[in-house]
């Protein structure tokens, strides 16, 4: 790697570092870890019947699926107050591209969304006491989990980009978050043809991560997050160079 590219990096680097440490200073970050982990929790054991006899199964499913719908109020905290001043970034000791304040600021919300799901571990830990969770399920539904907040968070740092001040970036990325989630499910209470129901599936967050919940790792639906958030993350590099010249 040339001394070029390595200077590159670490002005990511540089920025994700300064971004973490002012997600961990804000309480609602530590707010956001709650409600993520009790959520799941709270799903899986009351709307599960876990605890009823001849009802409760180790079956991980309702765990893993609320996290899609749980987001929604996790995620746009992470994102919301990323940019400032007309939503460019100016931080003298980091002079960067419109890329790496991009990929830098993106990279730290993706890693803090991660370490939310960690502390919900101890659900199937839980469940391992009383059952045998299904390996394979754990492994596909992490896995599945990574990938979709790799999107949801590059969706937060396109729309935080694109609007102005932390309390509307907030409810556009939850709005517009949500509606991605559930989008799949138009069709259930709207008469529509193959083509509407094949489009709103395909475009759901939520439904690409289904099948991860169920132990599927399916490697269309990682094409489809990967894909999603790289188009984000350069449609966000191009809105801020647009109002870098003015343009927006």
């Amino acid at each position: 790697m040339t001394k070029a590219k390595s200077a590159w990096f670490l002005g990511i680097w540089a920025l994700c570092k300064k971004e973490l440490k002012l997600l961990f200073l804000q309480p609602t970050t530590y707010i956001c870890f709650s409600v993520l982990t009790i959520g799941c929790a709270l799903q899986f054991f009351l709307r599960g019947h876990f605890f009823e006899y001849g009802l409760g199964t180790a079956d991980l499913g309702l765990f893993f699926t609320a996290i899609p719908l749980i987001s929604v109020l996790t995620v746009p905290p992470l994102t919301m107050g990323q940019w400032k001043k007309g939503g460019f970034l100016c931080d003298s000791s980091l002079p960067l591209s419109e890329t790496q304040l991009v990929l830098g600021k993106w990279l730290a919300a993706f890693m803090v969304a991660l370490a939310m799901v960690v502390p919900g571990m101890c659900v199937p830990v839980v469940v391992s006491f009383f059952g045998t969770p299904d390996g394979a399920q754990v492994i596909a539904g992490y896995v599945g989990i990574t990938f979709f907040l790799a999107t949801a968070t590059a969706l937060g740092v396109f729309l935080g980009a694109l609007t102005s001040g932390p309390v509307l970036s907030f409810f556009v990325t939850a709005l517009v978050l949500f509606l991605f989630n559930v989008i799949h499910l138009v069709p259930l209470y709207f008469s529509s043809s193959d083509f509407v129901t094949s489009l709103c599936q395909n475009l759901s967050f939520a439904w690409h991560f289904d099948r991860a919940g169920k132990g599927i790792i399916d490697s269309r639906d990682l094409v489809f997050y990967l894909l999603v958030t790289f188009v984000l993350l350069k449609a966000s590099s191009l809105i801020l160079s647009f109002k870098k010249r003015g343009c927006l």
